[in-house]
C-alpha cells in the first residue's frame, strides 16, 4: 500500500469515526498488516507484502514516534511493471524485467535493523526472521534520500525482512 493509498484511507476513516489523523493512520496500517497473510490485493492486481518489524524495541518505536514517524508502513508493493519498496526514509522502485532471482536468504544480520548499503548490497529489516534476496541486474539506482546520504547508490541486491516471504517469491515468480 503506497504513501497516497493510506493517506486516503486514514483520511476516509478520520471522517467515519472522528478519530485523528495519527490514530486513523496507525489503525489503516495495522489493519493491512494483520490481514492474515501479511498480503493484500487491490483492485488494480497489486499486492502488498508488509515489512516484518518484530524485533524492533521498545526504544526505537518511542524515538519514531516522537520524531512523527511510524515504524510499520513499510512494505513491498508487487504490480505487474514495477516492485515499490517502501520504508521510513527509504524508497526503491525495481522494474520486474531487472529482478533475476528472489529466493528466500540465510543473511546473518548480526543483530542489526534498519536500512543498510554497502558496495550494492542492501539489508532492509525490522526483524531478523522472513528474509528474502532480491538479485538485481542491472542495477538500479535509488533517488538521493536519507538512506543513501543523499548519494547516487546502486542496489545489485536486496534483502528484506517480510511476513508473509513465500507468499511474496510467489508473486514474484507468477505463481500466483
Amino acid at each position: 500500500m503506497t504513501h497516497d493509498k493510506i493517506k486516503a484511507a486514514a483520511r476516509k476513516r478520520m471522517a467515519e469515526t472522528g478519530e485523528s489523523y495519527a490514530a486513523a493512520r496507525r489503525e489503516v496500517i495495522k489493519s493491512y498488516q494483520q490481514a492474515g497473510t501479511g498480503a493484500e490485493a487491490s483492485p488494480a492486481g497489486t499486492r502488498w507484502f508488509a515489512l516484518d518489524d518484530s524485533d524492533i524495541g521498545p526504544v526505537t518505536r518511542r524515538l519514531d514516534r516522537a520524531q512523527h514517524r511510524s515504524s510499520g508502513y513499510g512494505g513491498v508493493e508487487v504490480d505487474s511493471d514495477v516492485l515499490r519498496v517502501r520504508a521510513l526514509g527509504f524508497r526503491l522502485d525495481i522494474p520486474r524485467g531487472s529482478v533475476r532471482s528472489v529466493a528466500h536468504s540465510n543473511r546473518q544480520t548480526r543483530g542489526t535493523l534498519g536500512t543498510h548499503g554497502s558496495r550494492g548490497d542492501w539489508l532492509l529489516n525490522g526483524s531478523h526472521q522472513g528474509l528474502v534476496e532480491l538479485v538485481i541486474e542491472p542495477p538500479i539506482y535509488p533517488p538521493r534520500q536519507p538512506n543513501t546520504l543523499f548519494l547516487k547508490m546502486k542496489v545489485n541486491s536486496l534483502t528484506i525482512s517480510l511476513v508473509d516471504p513465500d507468499g511474496f517469491i510467489a508473486a514474484i515468480k507468477g505463481d500466483t
